[in-house]
């Protein structure tokens, strides 16, 4: 017989009030499965939150989770810092509106439907200004991007992607798809077209085979490409800019603090792009473009100045 959908562990930040002090507010951070990465989000979490934190993991059923989360329902804690999109689903579908839910670590959020009065969450992409600087500190003379696409799904990525660009003297050269067939001849249409290559979290490109199409693209044509993940760049992708699970997890914690301390109302915040950042460089991809010292150098003082982490991959 399975176990049971809710497994409530250790405490990850144990109240330091005292005896006589008063009790901590108590966030239950829900788990959609047991990865390294979430254990980081708590842990940076943990040490920006005033609360005790628990930890809870869920079943991978959607109808035991929704379970597990009426149970929450009827305990009550001050917030639930749901992790991932099985327990971001099931908060928001099972909590009701008395407690806050703050979600993280979501691929493609939107398509998810995360809206009510409860909630509000840390999204995994940035609006793109990162992404174009990096760009630039790697290939400065570049002046058309491509970015594949479906617009039915990422028409409002293309926008700030442009209003992103436009002030760095740079043009969005849409390459837009409606599925997977037609990715190569979109891409063999492009050549010529475009001086570098953007991805962007997308429903219908968001796959491995299309990555490494994109891979294979720009390694031929000598592009850079700017990813989403280090292990795009380990794969071939010239660079990539992704959240820290750790920087995440700090940045979910100062929003709690807003939440539960200050209460204010979850609804009337805004999805939050990410602070912290991690750039990860492909240097055999790097020197692809041409002489890669200048290139390198730009991209560790573009690290410098926005104090993002560094992983480079040859």
């Amino acid at each position: 017989m399975r176990r049971l959908a809710l497994a409530l562990l250790v405490a990850v930040l144990p109240s330091t009030a005292g005896a006589q002090g008063p009790a901590r507010p108590r966030v239950v951070a829900v788990k959609s499965a047991n990865l390294a990465p979430y254990a980081s989000v708590i842990a940076g979490f943990a040490a920006e939150a005033r609360a005790e934190v628990q930890e809870v993991m869920l079943d991978e059923s959607a109808g035991a989770a929704a379970r597990a989360f009426k149970k929450l329902a009827v305990q009550k804690p001050a917030l639930v810092l749901a992790l991932g999109p099985l327990a971001a689903n099931a908060a928001r579908r099972s909590l009701g509106e008395d407690v806050p839910v703050l979600f993280a670590m979501v691929p493609y959020y939107e398509k998810y439907g995360l809206e009510g009065p409860n909630v509000t969450g840390i999204s995994l992409t940035s609006d793109l200004g990162p992404e174009v600087e990096a760009l630039l500190a790697v290939a400065p003379r570049a002046k058309r991007v491509g970015i594949l696409h479906d617009p039915r799904f990422s028409a409002s990525t293309l926008a700030r992607a442009q209003a992103a660009a436009s002030p760095r003297g740079l043009t969005i050269v849409p390459l837009e798809v409606d599925s997977l067939a037609r990715v190569d001849k979109v891409l063999e249409g492009a050549a010529g077209r475009i001086d570098a290559l953007l991805m962007v979290a997308d429903k219908t490109v968001g796959n491995a085979a299309v990555v490494q199409s994109l891979i294979a693209f720009a390694a031929a044509r000598k592009l850079p490409l700017v990813a989403l993940t280090p292990s795009q760049v380990k794969e071939g992708a010239t660079l990539a800019l992704s959240p820290g699970p750790t920087a995440i997890g700090q940045q979910a914690g100062r929003l709690a603090n807003r939440i539960i301390h200050e209460k204010v109302d979850p609804g009337a915040l805004a999805v939050a792009q990410p602070e912290g950042m991690d750039l990860s460089l492909n240097l055999t991809a790097t020197r692809k473009l041409g002489p890669s010292s200048d290139a390198v150098l730009e991209l560790l003082r573009l690290a410098a100045r926005r104090d993002f982490a560094v992983k480079v991959y040859e």
